[in-house]
C-alpha cells in the first residue's frame, strides 16, 4: 500500500522550474519524488484552501526530463507552481 504525503511548499530555479518539494518540514529533490510516484512507492498531494490536489509526473517534450504537476492537461494551472517558496 502507498504511502501519501502533502507537499507543502517548493523551491524554484532561475527559470521557474520546481526542483525541491517541502514535505512535514523536510526538504526533497523533486526528481527523488518523480521516482516515487513512478514506481508507486508514494503518493503526493497538494492541500490548497481545503482542496486536496494529487501530483502527477510528466515528461518534458524536448528534454525527457520527469517534472511535478498537479494536472495532465496544460490548459489547467500546476497548483504546485502557487504553493509557498520553502525557508
Amino acid at each position: 500500500m502507498q504511502s501519501e504525503y502533502v507537499i507543502s511548499c517548493v523551491k524554484k530555479n532561475a527559470q521557474g522550474n520546481i526542483e525541491k518539494v517541502g514535505i512535514d518540514g523536510e526538504i526533497f529533490d523533486a526528481k527523488t519524488i518523480a521516482e516515487k510516484i513512478l514506481t508507486r512507492e508514494n503518493a503526493y498531494f497538494t492541500l490548497v484552501m481545503g482542496i486536496r490536489v494529487r501530483v502527477f509526473v510528466m515528461r518534458d517534450p524536448i528534454t525527457k526530463e520527469p517534472y511535478l504537476t498537479t494536472t495532465t492537461n496544460n490548459k489547467l494551472p500546476n497548483n504546485l507552481k502557487f504553493l509557498p517558496k520553502c525557508g
